[in-house]
Order: C-alpha cells, then sequence, then structure tokens
C-alpha cells in the first residue's frame, strides 16, 4: 500500500530507538509505517536535511486569551517543528477549566498542561500567585485531574523567595503531598529560592521536575567549588528530572556552563515560551534554545532526545511521540542544520555567540504538513 507521505533521503534521527542514519520516513492514516520503497501520494526530498520526531515543548505557557505571558501555541510553535507543548500552570483551580475548554480544541497541535496549585494560576506580570498551602484543595484538584485524564498531567508551582514569602517550602512540601493523593507529577520552579537547590531536590520524588535548572538568580546548583552539588546528583540518580526551561529570567550561562563541564546536561531541553521571550534572543524558540545547547557543548543526538523522547517518557507517551518508529503518532520535523553567528542572551545581560543553528523546514502533524518554510523542497 503506498504511503500518503514519504520524507526521502535526510538524516533520520531518532534517539528513542538509537537510528541516526540517512533514511526515509513514511506516512499512512496519521501514523508512522514501514518505509517500503513502493512510493506515496506526496514525496519530499529532504537531502542535506535531518530528519526527526516532532518537537515536544515540555514548558510553555499557551493560555493567551487569559493571561499576561499566554502566547498561541500554533503560530509560536508549528513553525519551530513543535507539534507537542506542555502548558506549565498558567491555569489553576479557577480558571483551568476555561483553559481547557478553549485551549487544546482551538489548536492543531497536542497541548497537555499542568494545573497550579494556587487557584488563579500565573495571570499577571505585576504580582505573584498565592501560594499559601492553606488555601490548597487536595480533593478538588483530584476531581480534576479525574475529569481531564490525559490532558491534565501534573502539578505545577513555584517557590520563588518572593512568590512564598515567609512560607520557605511548605507550598512545595504540600504540594509533593496532594500529587502523591493523585498519583501524578510535580513541576518545581526554583529560580530565586529560599533556601539551596539541593534542599529543594531532596523533597522531590522520581519522576518530578526540577525546572530552570540552570537559572543563575539566588542559590544554584553549582556550588562555591564550580561543581554541581551532591544533593543534585543524588537526585538525579534516584529518578528527578531537570528540565533546562529557558525562559528569559530563568537561564544564566557561568551555572549552564559550569554544569555542562562538570558532566551534568539537562535531562530534558524547553523553553518557558511566553509574550516576553518568544522570537527574542531569550529562548525564540524550541529548535533556537536547542541550538544553543549544541554550542554549549551537546552532541546532537543528545540534544534531539531532550526535546523528543525524554520529554515523550514524561508525558507517558513514549513509542507514540517523541519517535519515528512504526505506529507512532506521524509527527514529524525537518531541520537543517547550519553554521551561523548566534547571539544568545541570558538574564543577567551576558551575551554568548554560537555558531551552530537548527533551523526548521517542515513540520508535519498526524500525517500532514502543517508548516513548510517556502523555499524548501518545492522541486
Amino acid at each position: 500500500m503506498a504511503a500518503d507521505l514519504l520524507i526521502r533521503n535526510g538524516t533520520v534521527i531518532d534517539p528513542a530507538r538509537k537510528v541516526h542514519a540517512i533514511g526515509d520516513v513514511a506516512i499512512a492514516g496519521g501514523r508512522i509505517v514501514e518505509a517500503d520503497g513502493t512510493g506515496a501520494t506526496t514525496e519530499i526530498d529532504a537531502a542535506g536535511c535531518l530528519v526527526v520526531p516532532g518537537l515536544i515543548d515540555n514548558h510553555a505557557h499557551v493560555f493567551a486569551a487569559a493571561t499576561d505571558g499566554g502566547i498561541r501555541a500554533d503560530v509560536s510553535c508549528l513553525p519551530q517543528g513543535v507539534t507537542s507543548v506542555v502548558d506549565a500552570g498558567s491555569a489553576g483551580l479557577s480558571n483551568y477549566r476555561t483553559f481547557a475548554a478553549t485551549v487544546p480544541p482551538f489548536n492543531e497541535m497536542r497541548v497537555f498542561s499542568l494545573v497550579n496549585v494556587s487557584d488563579t494560576g500565573i495571570v499577571s506580570h505585576h504580582y505573584p500567585e498565592n501560594v499559601d498551602p492553606k488555601y490548597y484543595d487536595a480533593a478538588a484538584l483530584k476531581r480534576l485531574f479525574a475529569r481531564y485524564p490525559g490532558q491534565l498531567i501534573g502539578l505545577k508551582v513555584r517557590v520563588g523567595a518572593e512568590i512564598v514569602g515567609g512560607l520557605g517550602l511548605k507550598p512545595l512540601e504540600a504540594t509533593v503531598e496532594i500529587a502523591a493523593q493523585i498519583g501524578c507529577q510535580v513541576v518545581v520552579h526554583v529560580t530565586n529560592a529560599p533556601c539551596t537547590m539541593d534542599r529543594i531536590a531532596d523533597l522531590l520524588r522520581p519522576g518530578d521536575v526540577f525546572c530552570h535548572c540552570y537559572h543563575g538568580t539566588g542559590p544554584t546548583i553549582v556550588g562555591e567549588d564550580g561543581h554541581v552539588l551532591p544533593g543534585i546528583r543524588a537526585a538525579r540518580a534516584r529518578g528527578v528530572v531537570f528540565d533546562a526551561c529557558n525562559g528569559r529570567n530563568n537561564f544564566a550561562f557561568p551555572p549552564a556552563k559550569a554544569a555542562i563541564a562538570d558532566g551534568f546536561p539537562p535531562d530534558i531541553i524547553s523553553t518557558d515560551l511566553t509574550g516576553l521571550t518568544a522570537y527574542t534572543g531569550y529562548a525564540f524558540g524550541l529548535t533556537y534554545t536547542m541550538s544553543k545547547y549544541l554550542d554549549l557543548g551537546l552532541g546532537l543526538d543528545q540534544v534531539i532526545a531532550a526535546a523528543t523522547a525524554a520529554p515523550a517518557r514524561q508525558l507517558g507517551k513514549a513509542g507514540l511521540l517523541g519517535t519515528l518508529v512504526p505506529g507512532a503518532f506521524a509527527d514529524v520535523a525537518v531541520l537543517k542544520l547550519v553554521n551561523k553567528r548566534v547571539r544568545y542572551l541570558d538574564a543577567r545581560g551576558e551575551e554568548f555567540i554560537g555558531n551552530t543553528l537548527l533551523v526548521p523546514q517542515m513540520t508535519v502533524l498526524d500525517g500532514r504538513i502543517a508548516y513548510r518554510q517556502i523555499d524548501f523542497a518545492t522541486g
């Protein structure tokens, strides 16, 4: 049977299967199928390009109609090769149903989400959410997860000193307790925390996410000796997941360079994309953020894995997302690796000049071409 779409001659990189070779990717009925050489209704010549699983942005803010920082998922993500995105707790109990009714159904790409333990979520740039555990409603949160299975994947809490005030780690402790009752992951924002990073990591369980792992505000994961804290390494060893989660104020080059040099790369690379970071020198989009890590010394397969196979596992979708194995959803990104001067910025105003850039050429979502660069495969 002829495929619907055949992407030929590209360098196929599928870290979930440890594949890195010139080959073809075939699609039929919205799924990846074996490429059997029988041709297809539509054929694309991807010679000179990388053909990878549709990228997964594990941390962004896409509640565009109801929050100050929200972006529109399709517009900001599909042109970057991103076919799945996780909204990182933009909504809380009070507005999550509005999020669920207006964001996933009105975007073509796959939208998953965390719910904020604060009832109102993160709605304003002018003041933070209230994270006092006395306002947490464990029973209502449990009902919410039951109502949106598969869509709702975890709890989000921020523990910056400007957010928690005198509460210290009580918001995180209470969040982990509720997550244990629900049976879901916790994602914790750690920038400018009121304690050392290893104390936060100690509270996390296997599968929980320590996000903004390379931030530079307040205590960081790098000790005074220039090495990653032993407690951080111990957390990774027991299964805590470390997400680079770039953002604007949540990334700094000194801890990132030190940690990577010390053998501590991120498990996941995501953007923390908002209206303040989309198409800017801070995060721009996922392929731009991934390119930065290539110039910081990570290998190509390692970077692709951190935006495909690793977040797919975190979503519980290994084998369906983040891979090109036959039977997986037909989400594909075609990228071109080019040598080009790139200027990256961090929260402190430090700049870093890279020379490697992943340039999106085409995005396939559910077997359909959802984006294509105007000069790609025009013949």
